[in-house]
């Protein structure tokens, strides 16, 4: 288990503490409540502990993209965004930082770490609900997999308005700390009258 107990600067939670269960954890709430604050704030805990996390934000890697395309030159990248919808280029963003991803948790193992934290912002913003089925039911599983062949405890922690996330998945209310295992849709929505 994963304990985390943040600032809470801005003071948006009712309590500062947050416990995460390895596997997928998806962090609900309206929006404003402090999804991406929060997942900053777990980010900047982790690094103050020397435990580093991968975080991966859609908002920034979408600026990024684009400015690295265009100093690097890869203009088949760049008209890719560039003629994409909005949804189209989070999954293509997305999709370019799954090496790295690959990477972070190689580099867990090589240097004896025993967690790989893997923190994700704004990924359900704009994609399509395949895509949200195949990261959920291959991409995760794959990711917890090479994780529990290495020994290495694996969290996956994603700011979600996303039914499809949530199903069948531990959700965190971001407001108040409680854990939430939805049984459809219509429970999942009651949270957000």
């Amino acid at each position: 288990m994963l304990k985390i107990k943040v600032d809470d600067w801005y003071n948006l939670y009712k309590k500062h503490t947050f416990e995460f269960e390895e596997g997928v954890t998806c962090l609900i709430g309206k929006n404003g409540a402090g999804k991406t604050t929060l997942l900053s704030e777990i980010k900047d805990k982790l690094n103050d502990q020397h435990i580093k996390p991968f975080y991966y934000a859609n908002e920034y890697s979408e600026k990024f993209a684009m400015e690295s395309f265009i100093h690097s030159g890869n203009l088949e990248n760049l008209a890719r965004n560039y003629a994409s919808s909005e949804g189209q280029n989070i999954r293509n963003n997305f999709e370019d930082y799954i090496p790295q991803i690959g990477r972070y948790v190689t580099n867990r193992v090589k240097y004896n770490q025993k967690q790989a934290i893997i923190l994700l912002d704004g990924l359900d913003s704009g994609i399509s609900l395949d895509y949200v089925i195949m990261l959920k039911k291959e991409l995760f599983p794959l990711i917890i997999e090479d994780c529990r062949k290495s020994n290495l405890e694996c969290y996956i922690i994603i700011s979600a308005n996303n039914y499809e996330f949530c199903d069948g998945t531990d959700c965190i209310r971001v407001t108040d700390a409680k854990h939430f295992k939805f049984k459809d849709y219509n429970e999942f929505k009651k949270i957000y009258k």
